[in-house]
């Protein structure tokens, strides 16, 4: 039976290919949607362990220092550095705007500290003012210009995996230009930067000390509804793989009623034939999972924001193709049941 079941898939084989291409893109869009999803989320995680923090002091009533616009006096930094049990501390002034129409992140570090980004890809740390570095998916180089804020500043140095809030790429500059292009001089700071056991009791009133969980969990927040509605998607797109190789199954089915009455009447019982049909529809199923991870691989670097597809996904997606392939099968079981072998010799 398993031998006639991979002969039917060859008889058919244009058909087959074209479900296994059709059930591939359904596959493949959902790989992309996981990437998607992956890379948000990895943004958080990245972001807070780009400045191997142990705490972050913000102002009072502060959901997060990334997803809030709310200022510190200047003079905050120092009283942090005498707080027990901090061993450095250092100021963020972290804002948003825009440049050539692109969205960006900025974020002000103080010089020679433990905030300022050394990790690069291309060009040096700066160790002057205006100097910047961003981020690639900018898609600047060393020697360009970026300009926001009325102000304009030659990039240093570029690194990579720095972006947040959505994708957004980030610019980071010595905090001074950055509280020339985005508050008029003014010495604030959005976060304090802590290293040492800092102890949420020791923090004066009107601030307050958060984790890095709590700022990865802050910066999740954001992404709740877009979760949400890419795991709808996915869920859609798994039941739309299924149906295409359910309605191939069952057609099959249909057009083979004699041949499997054939079967009936030398002998094959209702377990072998179904066992062939659900063989059938995993190889479309597994196949369909195969072009789809080419698919995602073709089709991710021309995507507009980042697509990080994890091993996970690829295993996550074996495992569904299987089931798919499973519950497709289901659509021939009742008709295969009731297949008549009388019908193999010209009966009703």
């Amino acid at each position: 039976m398993w031998f006639f079941t991979l002969r039917d898939l060859q008889w058919r084989r244009r058909r087959f290919i074209i479900a296994i291409v059709a059930a591939g893109l359904a596959f493949a869009l959902s790989l992309i949607m996981s990437g998607t999803l992956h890379n948000l989320r990895q943004e958080g995680v990245r972001t807070v362990n780009l400045y191997e923090a142990d705490a972050w002091v913000v102002a009072d009533g502060v959901t997060g220092p990334f997803t809030a616009a709310s200022y510190l006096d200047g003079d905050t930094v120092d009283t942090v550095r005498q707080l027990p049990g901090v061993h450095d501390a250092s100021p963020l002034l972290i804002g948003r705007s825009v440049s050539k129409k692109d969205d960006i992140n900025v974020v002000g570090y103080e010089r020679g500290s433990f905030t300022q980004p050394l990790r690069v890809t291309s060009g040096t740390p700066p160790t002057e003012r205006g100097v910047a570095t961003v981020d690639d998916t900018l898609g600047l180089k060393v020697g360009d210009t970026v300009t926001f804020g009325g102000k304009s500043f030659p990039v240093g140095a570029v690194t990579t995996k720095t972006s947040f809030y959505f994708g957004m790429p980030t610019v980071f500059l010595p905090i001074e230009d950055v509280r020339d292009a985005l508050t008029a001089g003014e010495p604030v700071v959005t976060t304090v930067v802590v290293r040492g056991p800092l102890a949420a009791s020791s923090v004066p009133s009107g601030l307050s000390l958060m984790t890095n969980g709590d700022v990865r969990e802050d910066l999740d927040r954001v992404l709740i509804d877009t979760a949400q509605t890419l795991g709808i998607i996915n869920t859609l797109l798994w039941i739309m793989a299924a149906g295409i190789i359910a309605a191939l199954v069952y057609i099959t089915v249909l057009e083979r009623t004699r041949e499997l009455a054939v079967y009936k009447a030398t002998g094959s019982s209702n377990g072998s034939l179904v066992r062939g049909l659900l063989l059938q529809a995993s190889v479309l199923a597994l196949f369909a999972a195969v072009i789809a991870a080419g698919i995602a691989l073709a089709l991710t670097p021309t995507f507009p924001f980042a697509v990080e597809i994890p091993t996970a996904a690829y295993i996550q997606l074996l495992s569904v193709a299987l089931i798919v392939g499973g519950i497709a099968s289901l659509a021939g079981l009742r008709r295969i049941v009731r297949i008549d072998p009388a019908l193999a010799f010209g009966g009703a």
